[in-house]
């Protein structure tokens, strides 16, 4: 009975909070956003190549059950990281579906999955691992578009307060990977780059227990 009272008490609350944004703009007036993750870090260890890609496809698949795995033969280990090749998403107009992400030339390991999660649409994930002399990088990047506005607004808010966000998923995806090649690698991790910022060391906490795989839309 209190939890019932608790959740109508957080529902009446987002009501009460009024039907504007913070900048003014009308809740009502719905409309199509899109939203991207951008993660790099810096991976020391003396595994082999094949445990680390391997570790990484552990870790995906910990969200992802249906990533599209590649390990190519072959690839050059340079002086320095390579890098992914983004695409110019500035330039499309909002709402429009997101594209299938940027290109992992030169990357030692690779997976690309376009996943269903609720409260999110046309989401695109890809992650590349560049090997160079003295580790590896791992570049990650996820898209997606979500409604906003409209009248289902504030049942979208206490949905995703009560199942999850695609913002939640899309961390959870990118630091399971990071912590499964640290666990089975004892890799040394550094955060290179992030947006939006990522706080703490999430990487170095227990992993949920079991796979959180992605959340079929409705």
């Amino acid at each position: 009975m209190k939890s019932l009272t608790m959740l109508l008490a957080v529902a009446a609350g987002l009501l009460l909070a009024g039907c504007k944004t913070d900048n003014g703009a009308n809740r009502f007036a719905s409309h199509d956003t899109t939203v991207e993750y951008y993660r790099v870090f810096d991976l020391k260890t003396d595994a082999a190549p094949q445990a680390v890609a391997a570790a990484a496809s552990a870790g995906i698949q910990r969200n992802l059950k249906d990533a599209v795995i590649a390990v190519p033969d072959d690839v050059q280990v340079l002086d320095q990281p390579g890098h992914f090749k983004m695409a110019d998403y500035a330039s499309q107009p909002p709402g429009s579906p997101a594209a299938a992400g940027p290109s992992c030339e030169g990357a030692s390991w690779t997976a690309k999955a376009a996943p269903r999660v609720r409260g999110g649409d046309n989401m695109n994930v890809v992650a590349c691992l560049f090997p160079y002399k003295t580790g590896y990088h791992l570049d990650m990047y996820t898209v997606f578009t979500k409604p906003e506005g409209g009248w289902l607004y504030w049942p979208r808010r206490l949905g995703g307060a009560l199942l999850g966000t695609p913002e939640h998923f899309t961390d959870d995806t990118m630091v399971d990977i990071v912590r499964a090649i640290r666990e089975s690698t004892n890799a040394q991790v550094t955060l290179v780059e992030a947006k939006p910022n990522l706080s703490g060391a999430p990487w170095l906490e227990p992993g949920k227990t079991g796979a959180t795989t992605a959340q079929s839309a409705p």
